[in-house]
């Protein structure tokens, strides 16, 4: 059964049906086995109760694009927020330690290396939406362009943004660093 692990017949990022699916639907066995490989650390549970699972390979935290899919498939809701949004669009010359996501739905465990999750209101992301305040994707996750990335540092304070000396000042549009404020501000 370890052979699933190794032998690559699962991906890295999976969910209990997909283990299911290899035992050929038996439920009992997938969730045994699930049980196991948590034990052994050989995988780790995104977020208890949900049923999604990233392999450990020993380096921790695993790749970027293995975060941003656990992050993506356990949180419909997950977006790349604070110094991690602005990094990763040149608005910042500081780079992320961690992968710093916001999300709307409730998050009682979370159990990934390498990320750090806040809780945003219900309503977040579609006023986040409504405003025009998503740009790109990374690795499947969206982004908040950057004026939104700095309203919602400043409305939520919660994440992590770079020295004020290390934004593009100049690639930052006021104005809609302005208007991002306003469309968070009733939240």
């Amino acid at each position: 059964m370890s052979g699933l692990l190794e032998g690559g017949r699962l991906p890295v990022v999976f969910t209990l049906a997909d283990l299911k699916q290899q035992l050929d639907g038996d439920e009992h066995a997938a969730m045994e086995l699930a049980r196991r490989w948590l034990e052994s650390g050989q995988v780790r549970q995104v977020a208890p109760p949900r049923p999604v699972f990233i392999r450990l390979g020993g380096a921790e935290p695993p790749e970027e694009p293995h975060l941003c899919l656990a992050l993506a498939r356990t949180f419909p809701s997950a977006v790349v927020v604070g110094g991690s949004a602005l990094w990763r669009q040149g608005a910042s010359r500081q780079r992320d330690a961690l992968l710093h996501c916001a999300v709307s739905e409730d998050v009682e465990q979370f159990a990934l290396p390498g990320v750090r999750l806040h809780q945003r209101p219900e309503g977040w992301l579609l006023a986040v939406s409504r405003a025009d305040g998503l740009h790109g994707q990374l690795h499947e996750l969206p982004l908040l362009t950057a004026e939104m990335a700095v309203a919602d540092a400043a409305r939520f304070a919660d994440v992590w943004v770079p020295d004020r000396d290390q934004l593009d000042g100049p690639g930052l549009d006021a104005a809609r660093v302005a208007a991002a404020e306003r469309a968070l501000a009733a939240l």
